[in-house]
């Protein structure tokens, strides 16, 4: 394509789970767009793409949860069964099949990375790096609207332990364990590996590394964040054991956390009573204190010496950093029987494979994995300069007066946070230990730049830049909202943008310090208030479990099956 060629009507960045329901759904609603979707990978699916596929990936969600509304993973083709997790290559296949059933791979230009992205008059105009077998090419596209679901999670920090650069073994970060991964875990004369991290991910590493007969050191450092809440896939709710997921997605357990945009689920004053009395906040406390200590006793962290240093620092109420033990067995097994040995230090790293601890002890390893995070720094340049805070991309470039603005509302943001919901002003003395030199992603209902939203322009939007563990849902919702408002059909108090962009923005700072949503939105328990605003934006249902006064509607998790249809809803709120 020519930057002097006609525009497209629409360009979505990113093939994943966002960006192929975006593109399904623009599709749908506006028959004979002309919509291109640009991928980086050679593959189709984001964090489910071929090339990310390392042995043992699997979903946290358990089968039926974890799949289109309208796409049906049928157990007669897909290696899926109820109660399983669905794994990484099953993920893969489905997004493909998908893709190829809605007629979207014919829209998808793969091996292409979007380096600059310029406002224009009518539109935009992307500069990119098309790569293929004899080098690289530079290619622009022209479109009237632009999606971007290019993913939080795409972009691993470098390895930053003292002593790398002279380490005289393999040492990589946990976006290589796909190709070095796996070949080291396979590797007869690798004999031990050392693992630093104890997020999801870390634990990933450590059960594939033990599992194929390797001695894993598993480094939790003390000047790192520390682990993650990692609990069964099945809870215990009073008498009742239900899915997790089923849990964070009950109306009834979402009361019991403090949501700037709760009320728009209808149950406002269920809400504020929890929120905003001495007894409410009592009852709410001790529930999320009952939850912390049934994933304590259940995985054993105080009752086995080997295991202590597995719980995390924070308590779960204030953590976004959740993940599910979905492995075919117990990993903490590999503890007990001395297979992974858990050290909490910090380390250096000393020639001849000999990590050294902060009391001078040392072991000796045959390779080092980090889970480093992920970089929230944009690579992608935007003009032209000055354009991002009005687009709310994280940047180190906002001017003075633009940071001034924000300062001004975000203060006022958090004194209206407060007021709402006085636990928060408590939260853990101790901090977590990571900072970014950006400001924080701000986005209108996490979706809409502000700026051009806030003076008419409906030409870019957002797409899944949320952590959620409930991402079909959020996938199928922000999709209907997002064309809606591309299409000039949702109605939005321009005067208000800001202010509730920023109280998106820095009410996830309050309600989970111990996370990275000082950032980018983040949340575990809010995705179906979340769901309820944007579909009452759009004037359609949002209590879809029979109304406000039906038992399943309080008390049964919702899905995104729940959701299916609500392209074709009419307006209401029964």
């Amino acid at each position: 394509m020519d930057e002097k060629d006609a525009p497209v009507d629409l360009i979505v960045v990113g093939a994943g789970i966002g960006g192929l329901c975006a593109a399904k759904t623009y599709l749908e609603l506006a028959p004979g767009s002309n919509v291109i979707i640009l991928e980086a990978r050679k593959t189709l699916g984001g964090v489910w793409a071929e090339e990310n596929l390392y042995e043992g990936l699997k979903t946290n969600n358990l089968y039926g949860t974890y799949e289109y509304s309208d796409y049906y993973m049928d157990p007669k083709i897909y290696d899926v069964k109820e109660g399983w997790h669905i794994p990484g290559r099953v993920m893969y296949d489905y997004l493909t099949d998908y893709a190829r059933h809605f007629d979207i791979l014919r829209c998808i230009h793969y091996l292409t990375t979007v380096d600059e992205i310029e406002k224009l008059q009518d539109g935009w105009l992307l500069r990119t790096n098309y790569a293929n077998g004899n080098g690289s090419m530079e290619k622009t596209y022209r479109s009237k609207k632009l999606i971007m679901c290019h993913g939080l999670a795409s972009r691993p920090n470098p390895v930053n332990l003292p002593g790398h650069q002279n380490f005289d073994r393999p040492v990589f970060n946990h976006g290589a364990l796909r190709q070095q991964g796996e070949a080291l875990a396979n590797d007869p004369n690798v004999k031990s590996v050392t693992v630093v991290g104890a997020s999801k991910i870390g634990y990933d590493a450590v059960y594939m590394f033990a599992t194929h007969g390797k001695k894993v050191d598993w480094v939790v450092r003390k000047s790192g964040g520390g682990p993650v809440w990692m609990s069964s896939p099945w809870v215990k709710l009073g008498p009742w054991t239900v899915m997790l997921e089923h849990v964070a997605c009950m109306r009834f357990f979402t009361w019991f956390s403090p949501c700037i945009w709760g009320c728009y689920d209808g149950f406002g004053w269920i809400r504020g009573f929890l929120a905003r009395t001495r007894i409410g906040r009592w009852l709410t406390d001790n529930l999320w204190e009952k939850m912390r200590f049934d994933v304590v006793d259940f995985n054993g962290y105080r009752k086995e010496e080997q295991l202590k240093h597995l719980e995390p620092f924070e308590s779960l109420f204030w953590s976004a950093r959740v993940g599910i033990l979905n492995y075919a067995s117990d990993p903490h097994d590999l503890l007990r029987s001395g297979q992974v040995t858990l050290h909490k230090t910090d380390i250096t790293l000393s020639p001849n494979g000999t990590i050294t601890h902060d009391d001078n002890t040392t072991h000796q390893t045959d390779a080092v994995i980090q889970i480093t995070g992920w970089q929230l720094t944009p690579t992608i340049t935007w003009s032209p300069p000055g354009i991002d805070a009005s687009i709310g991309i994280p940047s180190k470039t906002y001017t003075p007066s633009e940071l001034d603005f924000w300062a001004s509302l975000d203060a006022r943001a958090d004194a209206h946070i407060l007021r709402q919901f006085p636990r928060l002003a408590h939260p853990p003395a101790r901090k977590l230990p990571f900072t970014q030199p950006i400001t924080p992603m701000r986005l209108y209902r996490g979706i809409a730049p502000p700026g051009l939203t806030a003076t008419g322009d409906r030409s870019l939007c957002f797409l899944k830049m949320v952590h959620c563990t409930s991402n079909l849902i959020l996938a199928e919702t922000q999709a209907l909202w997002t064309f809606a408002y591309l299409s000039g059909n949702l109605a939005i108090n321009e005067a208000d943008v800001y202010w509730h962009t920023a109280l998106t923005s820095r009410f996830g700072g309050w309600r989970y310090p111990w996370g990275f949503s000082r950032w980018y939105p983040e949340f575990v328990y809010d995705a179906v208030p979340y769901a309820d605003m944007l579909l009452g934006d759009l004037g359609v249902r949002r209590h879809r479990k029979g109304g406000w006064w039906n038992w399943r509607e309080w008390f049964e998790g919702y899905t995104v099956h729940d959701y299916r249809g609500i392209r074709g809803d009419g307006n209401g709120d029964g």
